[in-house]
C-alpha cells in the first residue's frame, strides 16, 4: 500500500516556488510587452498593475528590474530603439554583403505587418508621446536617423552621390510610414499592393 505524504504545506511550497519563478521574469520579458502594450493603449495608460496581471507575475517583479513606471518607460524607448534600428542594421550587414539584398531586406522588413514596423502602432503611439517627452523626441529622431543612414549606405554602394543617396533614403522611410499608415486600415491586399510597387520603384535606384 503506497501513502500519499503531501501535505498542505509541501503544496504551497510549490507554489511559492512556482510565483518565484514567475518572479525571475526577465527584464526583456517586461520591456517587449511593455512596447507592445504601448501600441494598443498609448504610453499614457501604461500601468504597472496591469502590465504584472497580464505578465501573470507580482509587482515584485517589476521592481527587481525597475525603480518606478518613468524607469519602465526609458528603458523600453532604449529596447524600442535596440529592437527597431540597431539589431536589423547588424543583422543586415552580417547576412547580406550585396547593397541591393540589404535594400531588400530593410524594405521586406519594413513592410511585415508586426506593430513595431515604421508607421505601425507602437511608433504611432510613441510618436504621440514625442510630442510632450523629450527623450521620447530624442529617440524617435534617433531612430529616424539610424534607419535613412542604414538606407543610405546601401544606395551609396549602389554608385549614388551622398546627397543623393541621402535624399532617396529619407523619402524611402517616408513612403514606408505613410504606405503602412494607410495600408493598415485598407487590409492586406492593399498593403501587399503597396509594397509590391514601392520595391519596384526603390531597388530599381542605381546612379542614374
Amino acid at each position: 500500500m503506497r501513502f500519499n505524504f503531501e501535505t498542505k504545506g509541501s503544496r504551497m511550497s510549490d507554489t511559492n516556488s512556482g510565483e518565484r519563478e514567475r518572479v525571475r521574469l526577465s527584464k526583456d520579458s517586461w520591456l517587449s510587452h511593455t512596447l507592445t502594450k504601448i501600441g494598443e493603449v498609448g504610453v499614457a495608460n501604461i500601468q504597472i498593475e496591469a502590465l504584472a496581471k497580464e505578465l501573470r507575475v507580482t509587482k515584485g517583479s517589476f521592481y527587481w528590474h525597475f525603480k518606478n513606471r518613468d524607469a519602465l518607460l526609458s528603458e523600453t524607448l532604449e529596447y524600442w530603439y535596440r529592437s527597431a534600428t540597431k539589431a536589423i542594421g547588424l543583422a543586415a550587414q552580417r547576412n547580406f554583403e550585396e547593397p541591393i539584398d540589404r535594400l531588400r531586406y530593410f524594405f521586406t522588413l519594413a513592410f511585415n505587418r508586426r506593430p513595431d514596423v515604421p508607421g505601425g502602432p507602437i511608433e504611432q503611439a510613441l510618436r504621440e508621446w514625442a510630442r510632450i517627452s523629450e527623450i521620447a523626441e530624442q529617440t524617435t529622431r534617433q531612430v529616424d536617423e539610424d534607419r535613412v543612414s542604414l538606407i543610405a549606405d546601401a544606395y551609396s554602394e549602389l554608385g549614388m552621390g551622398e546627397y543623393q543617396a541621402r535624399q532617396r533614403a529619407t523619402m524611402a522611410l517616408a513612403q514606408i510610414t505613410g504606405l503602412n499608415l494607410l495600408s493598415r486600415a485598407m487590409g492586406k491586399r492593399c498593403q501587399t499592393q503597396n509594397a509590391k510597387a514601392f520595391l519596384e520603384i526603390y531597388l530599381s535606384a542605381t546612379a542614374k
